[in-house]
């Protein structure tokens, strides 16, 4: 023990504690890892929207090409019966003729709309492998950050425990009322909960001690334990 009482060492170590979890809590792979996680979550949803329009695209390119077909089925027959003699009226072929002019551009434009659909699609087939390549890149860096995360976290948490291991040995030489009354204090004073009694100078904590104060103490034999009456912290003699 380096502390010339057991609760010094306690207070040194709870405060080292303090520092390793900090230091854990603050390490810098965690924010690192943090945006690394944010931009796979971007890469995916990208990678989700391309997807759902390439499904759009393709179901026009279906939707167009079927109502291409149902027109060219039409204009064919309509096509037949032009020619097939059955139509005798001037004014009846006319029409007719008029009417496959209208079937084969809708289904020109139908045509040309599905040709389009499908080279969307295939543009977006091109997106999706170049936004999987990037998914992929932001995934191996997630992994790498988090093993180097984990690492780091996994030294650290081997220092608490030994840290652990030796508060347990410090708590096992203190008296257990002194010990909760430095847990129960601690919250408000931190490392400076226990402070070592200076003869020379004085009460060792951030307080200044007053004269009346500082001769009571003074007083008291070495090895006692008391509360400063100005701050409230337990001062060891």
């Amino acid at each position: 023990m380096t502390g010339a009482h057991p609760l010094l060492d306690i207070q040194r170590l709870d405060t080292e504690a303090d520092q390793h979890r900090y230091r854990r809590d603050n390490l810098a792979e965690r924010p690192e890892l943090d945006q690394a996680r944010a931009e796979l979550s971007r890469q995916q949803q990208r990678i989700d929207a391309t997807a759902l329009e390439r499904v759009e695209a393709v179901t026009r390119h279906k939707r167009l090409e079927d109502e291409a077909a149902i027109v060219e089925a039409k204009a064919d027959r309509d096509d037949n019966r032009l020619y097939s003699g059955e139509i005798q009226s001037l004014r009846d072929l006319r029409a007719l003729q008029d009417e496959i002019a209208g079937l084969r551009s809708r289904q020109s434009d139908l045509e040309d709309r599905a040709i389009e659909a499908i080279e969307e699609a295939e543009k977006l087939d091109e997106q999706m492998s170049e936004l999987e390549e990037a998914r992929a890149a932001a995934d191996r860096e997630v992994g790498e950050l988090s093993a180097r995360l984990q690492e780091a976290e996994a030294g650290i948490n081997d220092q608490l425990e030994a840290v652990a291991e030796a508060r347990a040995r410090a708590a096992a030489d203190t008296d257990p009322d002194l010990l909760a009354r430095y847990e129960r204090l601690r919250p408000v004073f931190g490392s400076s909960t226990a402070v070592s009694f200076d003869p020379a100078g004085g009460c060792g904590c951030p307080s200044a001690m007053p004269a009346v104060e500082f001769d009571r103490v003074k007083r008291c034999p070495p090895g006692s334990v008391l509360d400063c009456e100005e701050c409230g912290r337990i001062v060891l003699r």
